[in-house]
């Protein structure tokens, strides 16, 4: 798999971890293209505080098949350690989001949103064999049985992604329902069907896994 990985420096923050980073993306990179037919895809690293998860110090995006972005706060304690235990599950995460877009893509309505998000963190788990995020497990028992009815109601419309997954708008949805919600319903899916994994998923579409 081909692809660049370009570290942005002008602001010099980046620079002292610039090495590190370089080589967690490529063995992450080889690694996953083990378990995902990835295509050829670039890589930016940004100084980009705002960017970052804020108990990570990292974020990511995918903007598209061939496109990653991620966001670094140079400045976050422990960036270093965070660097080398969070970078792989953010990038891993992210790498299974640039295959589904290219077949049947992130979505559009609110149900293949979720199933899209919980796809990426199951995979992020199978690949490193490691414990659900943080955002997974964001909602009480409650909670979470009030959102899943909620979002039902919802599954097939356009959505606000900032809503459901940021706790922004007027209904009190609680910030990162819509990653638990997701990483909740492919839970089930795979405690369904015990024999399928995440990385054989990255096409299946979303109605499929609440049948």
């Amino acid at each position: 798999m081909n692809g660049g990985i370009y570290i942005l420096k002008a602001s010099g923050r980046l620079i002292p971890f610039s090495k590190k980073i370089e080589e967690i993306i490529k063995k992450v990179k080889s690694e996953v293209v083990q378990l995902l037919p990835l295509p050829d895809l670039d890589v930016i690293v940004e100084d980009n505080p705002l960017g970052a998860i804020e108990h990570l110090g990292i974020g990511g995006y995918a903007q598209n098949t061939y496109l990653i972005n991620l966001y670094l706060d140079p400045k976050f304690p422990n960036i270093n350690n965070s660097i080398a235990k969070n970078l792989p599950r953010i990038l891993a995460h992210e790498l299974h989001h640039a295959i589904r877009w290219q077949n049947p893509g992130y979505g559009k309505t609110l149900l293949e949103a979720l199933v899209s998000e919980g796809l990426a963190d199951h995979f992020e788990m199978e690949y490193l064999d490691g414990e659900p995020e943080k955002w997974d497990l964001a909602l009480t028992e409650k909670q979470l049985q009030k959102f899943s009815e909620l979002a039902k109601k919802e599954f097939t419309k356009e959505y606000d992604h900032n809503e459901w997954f940021f706790g922004m708008g007027d209904r009190n949805i609680p910030k990162w329902t819509g990653y638990t919600l997701g990483f909740n319903i492919v839970k089930k899916y795979l405690e369904k069907y015990p024999e399928k994994k995440p990385s054989q998923l990255y096409s299946i579409q979303a109605q499929e896994v609440v049948k």
